[in-house]
C-alpha cells in the first residue's frame, strides 16, 4: 500500500514540475488543445463537388452551399464544412458568380487561406479561366486572388 501511495505522490510531483494542467500561457477564453481552423476548399471532380474546411457561422455555410448548388445542374454536393466561430473567410454571400463562371471547368478547385483565394483547374480556353478570375476579383475585391489554372488547348493565332 505504501509503494502505491509513494508512486501516486511521485506522479503528482512530476506532473506539477512539468507544468501539466497549467493554462497560464493561453489567452483568456481559448482552449490550448483546440485545433486550428481548417482552410475552406471547394473541389469539383466531374459532377461531384466537395466542400471542406471551417466557416465562421451557419449563415456563411449556407451561403457557400447555396452558391455551389445553384451554380450548375446535375451535381452532387458533399458538405464537409465545419463551424469555427471567429474564423475569417471571404463573404460567401457574393460567391455565386464565381461558381457559375467555373461551371464549365470539370476539375475546378477553390481554396481559401487567410485573405488569399486560389483558383485552379483545367480550362479549355483562356477566356474560361479569365472569366472565373474576374468573377472572383469582383466578389472579393480585398482578397489576393491567385490564378493557378491550366489551359488545355493553345490559343488560336
Amino acid at each position: 500500500m505504501r509503494a502505491w501511495l509513494a508512486a501516486a505522490a511521485l506522479v503528482a510531483v512530476l506532473l506539477g514540475a512539468t507544468g501539466c494542467g497549467l493554462r497560464e500561457g493561453s489567452p483568456e477564453g481559448s482552449d490550448p488543445g483546440a485545433a486550428a481552423p481548417v482552410p475552406v476548399s471547394v473541389i469539383r471532380r466531374g459532377n461531384e463537388i466537395t466542400l471542406t474546411g471551417d466557416v465562421a457561422d451557419p449563415v456563411a455555410k449556407r451561403a457557400l452551399l447555396d452558391a455551389v448548388i445553384t451554380s450548375t445542374d446535375d451535381v452532387t454536393v458533399i458538405d464537409r464544412l465545419g463551424l469555427a466561430p471567429g474564423v475569417t473567410t471571404p463573404d460567401f454571400l457574393v460567391s455565386a458568380p464565381v461558381f457559375e463562371a467555373a461551371a464549365v471547368i470539370s476539375d475546378f478547385a477553390l481554396s481559401v487561406a487567410g485573405d488569399t483565394v486560389t483558383l485552379a483547374g483545367t480550362a479549355a480556353r483562356a477566356a474560361e479561366a479569365a472569366s472565373v478570375e474576374e468573377a472572383a476579383k469582383d466578389a472579393w475585391p480585398r482578397a489576393d486572388i491567385v490564378d493557378e489554372f491550366v489551359i488545355s488547348s493553345p490559343s488560336p493565332r
